[in-house]
């Protein structure tokens, strides 16, 4: 084939495979928990979730959803497998992510790994099949054939979110499948935004937070009314010392 059309080719299925990622809802249900009050950039806010997987990883977006592709990544493996690699964002909407395994330049063929949504990829051809760590972005795969020394170039597209809040590894549930952490708000703009907590196995939570730069860090909204409150009522009985006139 010639380099341009190749280029060409692989560009127009790796937007094919982006849009199909961006139309899939997962099913996994878990909720979070929130504070109700306004939070100011850079404060501490608590969160608590249920219904997620019992002892698992779970990961805290921030945000809108972003699609993402990486191309070229960084790999290891041998033989038939498993191969492994991570994507540069995380964490990722369980069921968006697609991994293009292109082995033309060594005489081979483009395979496809689609996300089933519950940590698991299965591959275009028989037998093939690969898992997606949804907290953490690695990523595996294992072949039909051994592709040893053969050059393969790895391009994945998935849905990331548009911060991430929390460590690589992610924050880990109880044994029901409960998890209560904190995380950072990240330096945005006044608003309203979704927080999103998706575990190893596809499990998603999502929850609305408040964010208002004029509230002081560290402080809630409740004691900032209070401090406004005391204020208001200390300089008014201020003015009324002085505009006391004595005879």
């Amino acid at each position: 084939m010639h380099p341009k059309m190749k280029t060409y080719a692989t560009v127009v299925t790796v937007l094919f495979v982006l849009l199909l990622s961006l139309t899939y809802i997962a099913a996994g249900a878990g909720s979070i928990t929130l504070p109700s009050t306004p939070q100011a950039p850079a404060g501490s806010v608590p969160v608590s979730g249920t219904g997620f997987g019992a002892t698992k990883a779970v990961g805290i977006g921030f945000g809108a959803e972003v699609s993402a592709v990486d191309f070229n990544m960084n790999y290891t493996g041998t033989g038939t497998g498993p191969y492994s690699g991570r994507v540069s964002n995380y964490p990722i909407k369980p069921g968006s992510f697609v991994l293009i395994s292109d082995t033309t330049s060594g005489g081979g063929l483009i395979s496809y790994y689609n996300d089933n949504g519950d940590g698991t990829t299965s591959g275009s051809f028989e037998g093939a099949t690969g898992t997606i760590n949804y907290v953490t972005g690695e990523w595996t795969r294992i072949t039909t054939v051994d592709v040893t020394g053969i050059v393969t170039n790895y391009t994945a597209t998935y849905v990331r979110y548009a911060n991430n809040v929390t460590p690589l590894s992610g924050v880990n549930t109880t044994a029901s499948g409960t998890f209560s952490s904190s995380f950072t708000v990240p330096s945005v703009g006044n608003g309203v935004y979704n927080v999103t907590s998706i575990d190893t196995q596809g499990n998603k939570g999502v929850a609305s937070l408040t964010v208002d730069v004029a509230v002081p860090e560290g402080f809630s909204v409740g004691v900032a009314v209070l401090l406004s409150s005391l204020a208001v009522i200390a300089s008014s009985r201020y003015f009324r010392k002085r505009l006391r006139i004595v005879n």
